[in-house]
This record gives C-alpha cells, structure tokens and sequence, in this order.
C-alpha cells in the first residue's frame, strides 16, 4: 500500500467516535506539535490499519 493511501485510509477515520477516530484527528491536527507524538500516534495508527488487513477487509499492506 503507498503511503498516500496509508493517510488516505487515517483521515477517513477522523469522523469516527472511536479511539482511531481520535487518534486520526489528533495526527490531523498536529496537537501538541510534537515530532515525537506524531511518530507515536502513526505506530498506533498502523496498527489499526494492519487489524483490518488482517480481518480480510479488501486492504492490502503489500
């Protein structure tokens, strides 16, 4: 998966009431600009983005 489809796929989760929706918004909107958060945030991210390849949603990470 490129990376622009990797963010493409984080920011349609910004409107979700969940904690990847808040994750997503708060990767959005940069708080706390921190390089440090960000990363953080991007490897928690990439775990929901490798659950849900793994749960055989049509999304490869290949």
């Amino acid at each position: 998966m490129s990376a622009d489809k990797v963010f493409e796929r984080i920011l349609s989760w910004v409107s979700e009431d969940t904690h990847r929706g808040r994750l997503a918004r708060a990767f959005q909107g940069n708080l706390g600009d921190s390089p440090e958060l960000q990363a953080k945030r991007i490897g928690l991210l990439s775990i929901y983005l490798e659950r849900e390849a793994h749960s055989k949603r049509g999304l490869s990470l290949v």
